[in-house]
């Protein structure tokens, strides 16, 4: 019996396979119209099946460099970030017409940036300037670029590629230099400065408690630590005098110990939440201030 089924699931395969290819290429654009349609109502993965179909079946290597720019679309609108830049990948090696190759390259750039990988995302943004030279300056490649940057917290860098960025725009000089200039003012001479560093914050608190939770911007816990030593401390001396040296140590060392190092443990971790607060703050400023040059550059 199991036999029998697998002889007519091969036929199947067989018969269907060739059927399937003839009816896609009589009505190639109604599958694709199809899969737009899924994709305008809202139906992000039947669209990327859809989308899929196409770019299996297709014989025009155009019509599947679209399907899947298309797919990482839908992919996109669900959050697939990773897995619509692996399946972009494939199209890579399209290279008939170079502003669809160069749409691929920015979608792949734009994908590993939404996923996280920054560093994938500035290659490909590499790659893409290397095939176009100045012809890949369009505003959301610039825009994707210093999105970047300020990811990887580059921020003399984002100087830098502002200047470029306006002065490919054709933005005036004296509107290139304000721009740069504001930019160096309100961000570069301002709050990356003021962020805390996690282990300067644990060496002020080894030498000195209670001195790291203030550096790191909490006093109050500084001053609590601190005073909870100097009791442990006190409880200590107090008993020793009296002889009672063995209560000493437990009583006095023990809560001694434990308050110093776990001083200097949440010294370090009030600075790395505090620094990440302001890191996220941060960046969500110069995010919104390169937004905001995209904009005016398209206007």
């Amino acid at each position: 019996m199991r036999l029998i089924s697998v002889f007519c699931l091969i036929c199947i395969f067989l018969c269907a396979t060739p059927l399937t290819e003839r009816l896609f290429a009589e009505g190639s654009g109604k599958w694709l119209e199809r899969a737009d349609s899924l994709y305008g109502e809202g139906l992000w993965f039947e669209a990327s099946i859809a989308y899929e179909r196409v770019y299996y079946l297709s014989d025009d290597a155009q019509q599947r460099v679209l399907a899947n720019l298309r797919k990482a679309e839908a992919m996109k609108q669900s959050g697939e970030f990773s897995r619509a830049a692996g399946d972009l990948q494939r199209s890579l090696v399209f290279t008939a017409d170079d502003s669809l190759r160069a749409e691929v390259l920015y979608q792949l750039a734009l994908c590993f940036y939404l996923d996280g990988d920054y560093s994938a995302s500035r290659s490909f943004i590499m790659q893409l300037r290397h095939d176009r030279g100045n012809s890949s300056g369009r505003q959301e490649v610039f825009l994707l670029e210093g999105l970047v940057m300020s990811a990887q917290s580059q921020w003399n860098e984002i100087a830098g590629h502002l200047d470029y960025w306006l002065l490919e725009s054709g933005a005036p000089g004296m509107v290139r230099d304000s721009i740069v200039q504001y930019y160096k003012v309100n961000f570069l001479l301002g709050q990356p400065d003021s962020i805390p560093d996690p282990g300067r914050a644990k060496l002020f608190s080894t030498f000195i408690p209670g001195t790291g939770q203030v550096y790191a911007g909490a006093p109050g816990w500084g001053v609590l630590n601190a005073a909870s030593q100097l009791a442990s401390l006190g409880a200590f001396g107090l008993m020793a005098l009296n002889g009672y040296y063995i209560a000493a140590v437990i009583a006095g060392l023990g809560p001694f110990q434990a308050f110093y190092f776990g001083g200097i443990r949440q010294a370090g971790e009030i600075a790395e939440q505090k620094r990440n607060s302001r890191l996220v703050s941060f960046r969500a400023a110069v995010d919104g201030f390169l937004i905001n040059v995209a904009a005016e550059l398209e206007n």
